[in-house]
């Protein structure tokens, strides 16, 4: 499988997920056929026009690719996607009901689970890590070589429990860093940029912050935080309420039914053709670094077992305090047709 397409929260969350800036607005949504009450059902799902929580990451390019291609105007959905800058916001409007759906990092819906805050449900997987898709990157020239070279040094993270900060110390310590010997500075990745090579001597960062880090300071990328234990980890998927789920099984199975097929075409899809396009029209990316940017992995299938492991690695960096039980969270996918909504 080629590199593909996709991060944040934690239990504190007021600072759930400093992180990746929306970059462009994105407006309008697919046609719908149906129901003349758009907020209200039609003969295929209970509620036809949904609000969706979305950022600025690049794994969104699969949701954008399923708006373009018409596939929840074929489920009978009309989606409107809300912008937000943080999954923080997104989550507040979610649990006002502003929105229906909310795309996250995991963590993000594991910290409000554990928290007792919410009762999520997750509906669809969206990315994996993959390859040089994240990076510790060291200025130009720098002299650290090893993991261990961070002790001693400043490293820029996003704040505390949070998907970067719980990563990029997962990394470490699997490298025999000592943390308490790193002087870790929390903030967000923009104003981390800024301070790389400065205040700051190495920092986490993912795409599209690598591709501008290098094209804009001359950045390197020294280490892949996404290996041994980290290899291949879930990164972000979408969830609902579970009341909104128990309302309405056939809308969610509707945006079920879409994504999977958008997440399965992007993941096979030409990138040159297909998603680079994406990244510049809908993302917002400048045409010169969405080619760049390393595609996490798109995924289609909400694997308990497999997104367990972000919970578990959240409970053992001390995250969050109880161990949950992904099965439970989950809401098994409807691979049926038109028939299955009716």
């Amino acid at each position: 499988m080629r590199p593909s397409l996709r991060r944040a929260g934690g239990r504190r969350l007021a600072a759930l997920t400093a992180g990746l800036a929306v970059f462009a607005s994105i407006s309008g949504c697919g046609l719908l056929g149906g129901s003349d009450d758009e907020d209200g059902g039609n003969s295929q799902v209970e509620k036809s026009k949904i609000n969706v929580s979305i950022q600025g990451t690049i794994d969104l390019a699969a949701f954008h690719l399923a708006r373009k291609e018409g596939y929840f105007a074929d489920e009978g959905l009309k989606v409107n996607p809300i912008k937000v800058d943080s999954a923080d916001k997104g989550f507040n409007k979610l649990n006002s009901g502003e929105v229906d759906i909310i795309y996250s990092g995991y963590t993000g819906f594991f910290s409000h689970q554990a928290a007792g805050d919410m009762d999520l449900k997750l509906i669809a997987d969206a990315s994996s890590a993959a390859p040089k898709s994240n990076a510790i990157m060291v200025p130009k020239n720098s002299p650290l070589e090893e993991p261990k070279d961070l002790e001693g040094k400043t490293v820029g993270v996003t704040p505390p429990d949070t998907l970067a900060d719980i990563l990029t110390k997962a990394w470490a310590e699997a490298n025999d860093v000592d943390l308490d010997k790193v002087n870790w500075k929390p903030a967000g990745f923009s104003t981390t940029a800024k301070g790389l090579g400065k205040s700051i001597d190495a920092a986490f960062f993912p795409d599209p912050f690598i591709a501008m880090n290098q094209q804009q300071i001359g950045a390197e990328s020294r280490w892949d935080p996404m290996t041994g234990p980290l290899k291949d980890l879930p990164m972000a998927g979408y969830g609902t309420t579970a009341g909104f789920a128990e309302e309405n099984p056939k809308t969610v199975a509707a945006f079920q039914r879409a994504m999977v097929k958008a997440s399965n075409e992007a993941e096979t899809a030409d990138r040159t053709k297909v998603i680079d396009p994406i990244l510049v029209k809908d993302i917002g990316l400048p045409e010169d670094i969405a080619p760049m940017t390393t595609l996490l992995t798109f995924e289609s299938s909400l694997d308990p077992e497999r997104i367990q492991r972000v919970p578990d690695l959240m409970v053992d960096r001390g995250a969050i305090n109880e161990k949950i039980d992904v099965k439970d969270m989950i809401v098994p996918p409807d691979t049926g047709g038109d028939d299955s909504a009716k």
